[in-house]
């Protein structure tokens, strides 16, 4: 499954943010780093603010209004996965937090199409 370039752009934006951890970054910073315009990167922003992985404290710098973007333990959670499920092509799928959620969805997922395609070979019999 290809990224888009959100996708790519959000997971730039959350590697900053966790190579500085808590003294944090101000947002300009960001958008100077990975050479986009503010107006795209606060749309990411925000939608990695609502999915809890980042926090935004707001700073007065120079007479402006900015943030000052933190990582939020969430992004540092490591998830584990008992052993029955590794199999399971879901669970390690960058776009899961999507999932159901419209442009991604189990029902026209290439890779869980093969999955259970592979699966169903190997097994000799029809998944229900």
């Amino acid at each position: 499954m290809a990224r888009s370039v959100s996708e790519i752009l959000e997971q730039k934006i959350l590697e900053i943010i966790k190579d500085v951890g808590d003294k944090g970054i101000i947002q300009r910073e960001i958008w100077k780093k990975i050479n986009i315009d503010s107006r795209k990167g606060i749309k990411i922003i925000k939608r990695l603010e609502r999915m809890g992985l980042l926090e935004r404290e707001p700073l007065v710098q120079g007479g402006r209004k900015t943030y000052i973007l933190r990582p939020t333990p969430k992004v540092f959670k490591k998830i584990e996965l008992p052993d029955f499920l590794d199999d399971i092509p879901c669970f390690y799928c960058p776009f899961l937090y999507k999932c159901g959620s419209g442009e991604y969805n189990l029902y026209s997922c290439k890779i869980i199409e093969e999955w259970i395609k592979d699966r169903t070979e190997r097994d000799g019999n029809e998944l229900s």
